[in-house]
C-alpha cells in the first residue's frame, strides 16, 4: 500500500495558523509523507497528489482568511472522493468559548460542515503583526465593548498582544490526518 500523503496549506497573518501548521507537519512526518505550505505559494500545489488535504487560516471578522480560495480549489476537485478534506481554524476565542462552533458554522454551507472536518484552535492576537486597518478595526471593537459594559476582563484580555497556542491542541488534528 503506498505511503498517505498529506497536504496542509495555511494562510497566516499574524503567526498562529504558521504555528499550527508547523506543529502538525512535525507531528506527522514521521509516519506519512507531509507538505506545508504557505498560501502565498498555493498556486504550485498539485492538489491530486494527496490523500488528506488541511487548510488552516485565522478568523478575521468572523470569516477564516483563505477558505474562499480554498473551497473554490477544492471543488474542482469533486468526484475524487478518496480525498479528505479538513479545516482548522485560529481565533483569539478560547477553544470552550460558546460562539466559537456558531461563528465557523458560518463559513460554510450545511452540506460542507458535514462533509469538511473543522477544527479550532486557540491562537490570540498579534497587535505588532496587524496592518493599520486591523488596529483600527481592534480600537472599535474595543469601544464597543466598554460601550456595551462587557466585562473588564474580556476588554482586557484584547487591549494588547496575546498568544494561547498550544501545541497539545493539534492532537485531534492530527489523529484525523493519521486515520483512514
Amino acid at each position: 500500500m503506498a505511503e498517505s500523503k498529506v497536504l496542509i496549506v495555511y494562510y497566516s497573518k499574524t503567526g498562529f495558523a504558521k504555528k499550527y501548521a508547523e506543529w502538525i507537519g512535525e507531528s506527522l512526518v514521521s509516519d506519512m509523507c507531509c507538505d506545508v505550505v504557505p498560501y502565498e505559494k498555493r498556486k504550485k500545489i498539485q492538489f491530486g497528489q494527496y490523500d488528506t488535504i488541511l487548510f488552516g487560516g485565522g478568523f478575521h471578522a468572523g470569516q477564516i482568511n483563505g477558505l474562499k480560495w480554498f473551497k473554490a480549489r477544492i471543488n474542482k476537485l469533486k468526484g475524487t472522493s478518496s480525498i479528505r478534506i479538513g479545516v482548522f481554524v485560529t481565533g483569539a476565542m478560547p477553544s470552550d468559548a460558546p460562539d466559537v462552533e456558531k461563528t465557523m458554522r458560518k463559513n460554510f454551507t450545511q452540506q460542507e460542515w458535514e462533509t469538511i472536518r473543522t477544527f479550532y484552535l486557540p491562537g490570540g492576537l498579534c497587535y505588532e503583526k496587524m496592518g493599520i486597518g486591523d488596529k483600527l478595526m481592534m480600537a472599535v471593537f474595543r469601544a464597543m465593548l466598554k460601550e456595551a459594559n462587557v466585562d473588564s476582563q474580556m476588554r482586557q484580555m484584547v487591549a494588547q498582544s496575546f498568544d494561547i497556542t498550544n501545541k497539545e491542541a493539534i492532537t485531534p488534528v492530527v489523529e484525523w490526518c493519521k486515520t483512514r
